[in-house]
């Protein structure tokens, strides 16, 4: 089982309804990255990524899904 928690979810220059489809799409290609792929053991660990930009709230959603997926995965 994976678990990811994301704390925060910044997302500046996007009206909410588009904010909340970058997050769903996040939400859903990080599931599934993590049914593709594996992730280092459990760290209690604190990491702040660098900010990502995209061209619509989906592409946004993925960019920060790949910042993520890169932080956890090997």
């Amino acid at each position: 089982m994976i678990e990811v928690v994301i704390d925060e979810l910044v997302v500046r220059g996007l009206p909410p309804g588009d904010a909340h489809a970058a997050a769903a799409a996040l939400e859903t290609r990080l599931a599934a990255l993590a049914a593709e792929g594996e992730v280092r053991p459990r760290a209690e660990a604190f990491r702040k990524l660098a900010p990502v930009t995209g061209d619509s709230p989906s592409a946004l959603g993925d960019a920060v899904a790949g910042a993520v997926w890169g932080a956890v995965s090997r």
